[in-house]
């Protein structure tokens, strides 16, 4: 074989193999596999045998092998607990329910990450005052900040143009004002 580059596995193999069908059928099982592939994958990433991990988790490294080796609509939640766990990597399960309306759904994700925002504010308050520790978590809000409101003001932009020209005749405020009228406090 040349030194070919592949633009995914499923061709790599489909060239090895000789055969353009195989292409099709690896696809669709690397798509069945997604939930899988990203274990293995944040496995691998943590330099983590299967052999270590099966340690961690109290099972035989063939347990390890055989969740690998399964596809996403046959593994157990359980396992997946278990596995990331034994991993040292949290796990949180997100629903989100379609019928809700955007602005709800957007509200919720806004109180889950002020969730996680007093976190970190608990770690401040936890290490007695160390403050390259403080410096580096209120320059980490620093950076949540202006990424929110980059975001943000590329989302308001593209809403404004599609309310078109007139937008700020319509009573709308612009991204700066928004912006400008927050004002918020960091004690950078």
């Amino acid at each position: 074989m040349d030194n070919h580059l592949f633009n995914s596995a499923a061709e790599a193999f489909s060239a090895l193999v000789e055969d353009e069908n195989i292409k099709g059928q690896v696809q669709k099982e690397l798509y069945r596999s997604k939930l899988v592939n990203a274990l293995v994958q944040m496995r691998l990433h943590k330099k983590i045998s299967q052999k270590q991990l099966a340690d961690r988790m109290n099972c035989t490294p063939s347990k390890i092998s055989r969740l690998e080796a399964c596809d996403d609509d046959s593994i157990k939640i359980a396992d997946v607990r278990d596995y990331v766990l034994g991993l040292n990597i949290g796990m949180a399960i997100l629903f989100e329910d379609k019928d809700i309306p955007v602005a709800e759904q957007i509200k919720q994700h806004v109180f889950s990450i002020h969730e996680k925002l007093e976190n970190l504010v608990k770690i401040a308050e936890g290490v007695d005052g160390d403050t390259e520790i403080i410096t580096k978590i209120n320059q980490f809000y620093g950076e949540v900040l202006m990424n929110f409101l980059k975001k943000f003001q590329d989302s308001h932009s593209r809403l404004c143009m599609v309310l078109g020209p007139d937008s700020s005749k319509k009573g709308l405020t612009s991204a700066p004002e928004l912006i400008e009228h927050c004002e918020p406090e960091i004690c950078l």
